[in-house]
């Protein structure tokens, strides 16, 4: 059972939410890694995906797909690249996990965005952003993670 301290300060004992933050971060890591040694930062490889996507991707969605991130591929691949092997770092120590799920929440949203919905491809970031949606808002940190031992210390904050 969790003691409650009060509505926003609960200590959570849900192992199995804890185990699923060390999926994804485990998950968010390893494809960060093989983003940065696969090559996924070279020169047009994101511009390439990108502009292979843009046919099928929301028509609201498209002007931002074409005018910000394809002509800024390379700083997107960057930021796609450690994005993901920072969240997973996070997600896996439990330390700042909630704001470690937003961002994973962030990237699945744009990738889903990208690839236009409606195939089989988005229905794993649909599962991913409902999953790490759960994480945080079950705080997920707090169970066997860092955010556990920062929120005994620093109760106040939003970020655990």
């Amino acid at each position: 059972m969790a003691r409650l301290k009060d509505n926003r300060h609960a200590e959570t004992k849900l192992w199995h939410v804890a185990i699923l933050r060390i999926f994804f971060g485990y998950y968010f890591f390893q494809d960060g890694l093989g983003k940065l040694t696969g090559g996924f930062t070279g020169p047009g490889v994101l511009e390439k995906w990108l502009t292979t996507k843009a046919d099928a991707a929301f028509d609201w969605y498209k002007p931002f797909l074409t005018g910000v991130l394809i002509p800024h591929h390379q700083l997107v691949a960057g930021l796609i690249t450690w994005g993901m092997i920072l969240a997973g770092l996070t997600l896996l120590c439990g330390l700042l996990t909630r704001p470690a799920a937003l961002v994973g929440i962030f990237m699945t949203l744009n990738f889903y965005l990208a690839k236009g919905g409606g195939s089989p491809a988005t229905t794993s970031d649909q599962a991913f952003m409902a999953g790490l949606l759960v994480v945080f808002l079950a705080r997920a940190g707090r169970a066997y993670g860092l955010d556990g031992w920062l929120a005994r210390r620093y109760p106040g904050s939003p970020l655990w």
